[in-house]
């Protein structure tokens, strides 16, 4: 009788990590998209944690993204555009763009999310880019976005866009067609391998077939602590990371024993961060500005103790930090994103000011 097959299980995203995505950083950070990592973490379950929307699932999508953040910032940023995408779209009460909720939460598709621009829109910070009129069974929608993460050409994003009367629509737009072009046309000082691009939109045609949500104002206060609260892995993992890379340089640790923020501290610190993040994630699903409050209080914590690692990393380094493709300059150029980053440390600082 013939001995039965071996089923090979599938790969963990620690496993991912280590044998896919750590042997290259160094390319990753110089441009190159790791489509192969993307499609590898969604085999293995990472964008399809939060779909029912629980909050252990919601956790367990933050705690996957800061696996990978432990490594590489640009990927945890392209795993975060895409939890974005299958977040909008399972929190959907439309049917047609629900038809791709599967193939974005197993990374059959990859996709971005677009709501930079709308974010600063809805704070008064930028006017909302994509403009839309009613035309047929959907709409007709121009406009530019300026930049977009984790598209290539047939990847979808999500956009939003103003009717004349102020009412706004969200829906699904297919990046690099002639309505809807996109450019790199700018270098940035990290995250160059996020596919991070401009997006023109020109009389691009949005069939109701692929919208979101018809009624933003009543479809955002739904999903906006989500998105925010996701964001919280990308800054927890280069935390992580670079509490692992200054343990693992004996020699820094000896001569900066002294500097103010060591290892331990960072650990400890980004363990009551996550704990507060856990504590979030219960609340997700209410409505009210307080609790909005809360999560973007929670999420300029992360940025700001991401933004103290890196900087102390590099203290204990000293000047073998300061070369050119050195770890913990790559870790500072990173965590400055962090925050960066719509909601950036400025914007979030304006709307607690505000509500003070």
């Amino acid at each position: 009788m013939a001995a039965s097959a071996r089923i090979t299980p599938p790969r963990t995203v620690a496993e991912i990590v280590r044998e896919d995505l750590r042997p290259r950083l160094a390319a990753i950070d110089a441009g190159e998209y790791p489509v192969d990592v993307l499609r590898a973490l969604g085999a293995a379950g990472t964008f399809a944690h939060h779909v029912e929307g629980t909050p252990e699932g919601l956790l367990a999508a933050i705690d996957a993204m800061g696996q990978a953040g432990e490594a590489c910032l640009s990927t945890a940023f392209c795993i975060w555009c895409q939890d974005a995408l299958v977040w909008y779209l399972a929190r959907s009460e439309e049917a047609g763009p629900r038809r791709h909720l599967a193939a974005f939460a197993d990374g059959a598709a990859l996709g971005g999310t677009g709501l930079s621009n709308p974010m600063k829109a809805f704070s008064g910070i930028e006017p909302l880019a994509l403009r839309c009129e009613r035309e047929g069974a959907g709409y007709r929608v121009r406009g530019r976005l300026p930049w977009v993460s984790n598209l290539v050409p047939g990847h979808l994003f999500a956009g939003i866009a103003s009717l004349p009367d102020g009412r706004r629509v969200m829906g699904l737009f297919e990046a690099g067609t002639a309505a809807v072009a996109i450019a790199a046309n700018a270098r940035f000082v990290a995250l160059e391998g996020t596919g991070t691009v401009t997006v023109m939109v020109r009389d691009a045609y949005l069939p109701d077939a692929d919208v979101i949500a018809h009624d933003v104002a009543a479809f955002v206060p739904r999903i906006r602590n989500g998105f925010v609260l996701l964001q919280t892995g990308m800054g927890l993992g280069l935390v992580r990371g670079v509490a692992r890379l200054m343990r693992e340089d004996a020699r820094g640790r000896h001569d900066g024993r002294y500097l103010p923020l060591g290892p331990e501290a960072i650990e400890a610190r980004a363990e009551v961060l996550r704990e507060r993040v856990a504590a979030a994630a219960v609340r997700h699903a209410e409505t009210d500005r307080a609790t909005f409050l809360d999560t973007l209080r929670l999420r300029l914590d992360v940025s700001l103790l991401a933004l103290e690692a890196a900087q102390s990393a590099m203290l204990q380094f000293g000047a073998r930090g300061y070369l050119e493709g050195s770890e913990p300059f790559r870790r500072l150029r990173e965590a400055q994103f962090v925050a960066i980053v719509t909601p950036s440390v400025k914007h979030i600082t304006t709307e607690l000011a505000r509500a003070a």
